[in-house]
């Protein structure tokens, strides 16, 4: 398993995808409403305000003016709202905080990886991981397990007259005796059970129960003291221990301090900032003049001058230019000014769009004008059936008999009748990608009997670019076939969380791919092969028999987008 995909979880790189979706709507809202607003007569007439108010002749037109009265001025209001706030509790508290020794220290308390440890070790042991794990270890026992049974089954075979006739006939000289002797038992027995499921079972099983990771496995389950030897009773204890130690004791006591809730409370309120904001201005020379000057009995409120500048206060003060001020001259809408969408499927429809999407592949298509099983697969595509749509794409693998054709060597395509059926969609009709952004928010469940893709294919299946396979082996990277093997280069993701929704995404840029799960880059590959114009496939693959209860057995994409950069 992928140790990158399990630090990236650990420390939260990999972020939610209700968080990105929510981003990306923020920033589409945003930018609808920067564009409205730049072209807006409102902020003509902000602009024109700021400048004039902003003036020196404004300023210099308001010092002009006396016969204004210092109590109920804007200067007065400052100065009430400020002896206001330095009396308030919550300030002074906060000072009181500020740069003292204690808060020093647990700043750099905060910081240590002794700290960080600790948090870490609390939140497994808190949220229920620790027991979970704890449970789950203990319960791991041979007796009953799926390696029992396994083993079992594989004496039971090795005893049995078929198998114990095909092992005694795997000597030569046995096998030339029996084939020399007239209506040999054994020699029946041999030939029947050479291509027999009975033997491919027994084959398989030899080689699982004789294979070190069975040995490890079996050994692991017999053992008594895993538990006691595990990562988890590891944690535990060292949660214990730093739990005791005096900077964490002080730390935690710190952080749940009246006072320090206080300070995190107020160090980035309103409140403060408009404390320090006061403070420096009804501090200054230039306010205890303006204050001199303000005595005069003068009506300076009552001015066109004064009114411009209030009505430019309060449009500074609104939210949708707020906005647009803070955005203004940042990358934060460079995204989608510089590219766009050019293909995408939300799968809102009742069915799936035959306009977008076809329903054989382009290998398929061009060899027989339909769908076709390989050897070794359980299943023949349907023409959509296995296809629902509505708010998300979901390939079903039902439990049904099909008929159809099936590549075998060395007949090639013949007629065959398999117990499942699946669906695939492939984009080759109607849209390909030469560079450019692929993504895919798919439900990540993976079932080991059946391999569920996301890939970008050109006019072969191989080489592939996988967003994403799921099964046995879940995985993205590149995926090709040498000397008829299938190679791989990528990334092995079992550890992303089962059963969540992840944006799996590859960026093409020639022969250059970049792979990322929301959003966060997790792999980057080079293939000359694929350095062309690629199109999109999903499908579901049958590859053992998928127990009952799994059934059916369902890949789920919730929508398609594909984004060019624009020229």
């Amino acid at each position: 398993m992928s140790f990158k995909i399990f630090s990236l979880q650990l420390l939260r790189k990999i972020k939610p995808v209700e968080t990105i979706e929510k981003n990306r709507k923020t920033v589409a809202d945003e930018f609808a409403e920067f564009q409205q607003v730049e072209s807006s007569d409102e902020l003509k007439l902000y602009l024109e305000l700021e400048k004039e108010v902003n003036s020196a002749e404004f300023k210099k037109k308001k010092t002009e003016i006396d016969a204004l009265h210092f109590k109920g001025s804007h200067e007065f209001n400052l100065l009430k709202e400020f002896h206001l706030l330095e009396k308030k509790r919550s300030i002074r508290d906060f000072l009181k905080v500020e740069g003292s020794s204690d808060l020093e220290r647990f700043k750099k308390l905060k910081d240590a990886e002794k700290t960080a440890e600790f948090n870490e070790l609390k939140k497994y042991v808190n949220d229920g991981r620790f027991a979970k794990d704890k449970k789950e270890i203990l319960a791991q026992v041979y007796k009953g397990s799926s390696e029992e049974k396994q083993a079992k089954e594989f004496h039971k075979l090795e005893k049995s007259k078929q198998i114990r006739v095909w092992n005694e006939l795997q000597n030569p000289a046995r096998l030339k005796e029996e084939e020399s002797a007239k209506h040999s038992k054994k020699l029946k027995i041999f030939n029947e059970t050479k291509n027999s499921p009975l033997l491919k079972r027994y084959l398989e099983l030899k080689e699982l129960v004789n294979s070190d990771s069975f040995k490890k496995q079996v050994a692991f389950l017999q053992d008594k003291t895993k538990f006691e030897n595990s990562e988890a009773n590891r944690k535990f204890k060292r949660f214990k221990h730093l739990e005791n130690d005096s900077e964490i004791s002080f730390f935690t006591g710190f952080e749940k301090s009246k006072l320090y809730k206080n300070y995190l409370a107020v160090i980035d309120s309103a409140d403060l900032k408009r404390y320090r904001e006061l403070k420096q201005t009804t501090t200054s020379a230039e306010f205890a003049e303006r204050k001199k000057y303000l005595e005069d009995p003068k009506k300076w409120e009552k001015t066109n001058e004064y009114k411009r500048q209030q009505q430019y206060l309060e449009m500074k003060k609104l939210p949708h230019l707020v906005r647009y001020f803070k955005n203004k001259g940042t990358t934060v809408f460079d995204f989608v000014r510089n590219w766009e969408v050019v293909f995408e499927d939300n799968f809102g429809a009742a069915k799936p769009d035959n306009d977008k999407w076809s329903f054989t592949s382009l290998v398929a298509d061009k060899m027989l004008g339909d769908n076709f099983a390989l050897a070794g697969d359980l299943h023949h595509f349907t023409e959509g059936k296995n296809l629902k749509t509505g708010n998300k794409l979901t390939i079903e693998v039902r439990k049904e008999k099909a008929t159809g054709k099936i590549w075998q060597m060395p007949s090639g395509f013949v007629q065959a009748t398999l117990d499942y059926t699946s669906g695939l969609i492939s984009s080759w009709k109607s849209f390909t990608v030469e560079d450019g952004i692929i993504e895919a928010k798919i439900h990540f469940n993976p079932v080991r009997q059946v391999v569920s893709s996301f890939y970008l294919a050109g006019e072969t299946d191989q080489p592939r670019v996988s967003l994403l396979e799921m099964g046995a082996k879940n995985r993205l990277g590149f995926i090709s076939l040498k000397n008829a093997k299938a190679q791989f280069e990528g990334l092995d993701i079992s550890n992303l969380s089962s059963n969540k929704w992840y944006i799996f995404s590859v960026e093409k840029n020639g022969s250059q791919f970049t792979w990322k799960i929301n959003e966060t880059v997790v792999f980057t590959g080079q293939s000359s092969e694929l350095n062309k114009k690629l199109h999109l496939n999903a499908s579901s693959i049958v590859v053992e028999e998928i127990p009952a209860a799994q059934l059916p057995a369902s890949f789920e994409i919730e929508w398609v987008k594909c984004w060019r950069k624009r020229k």
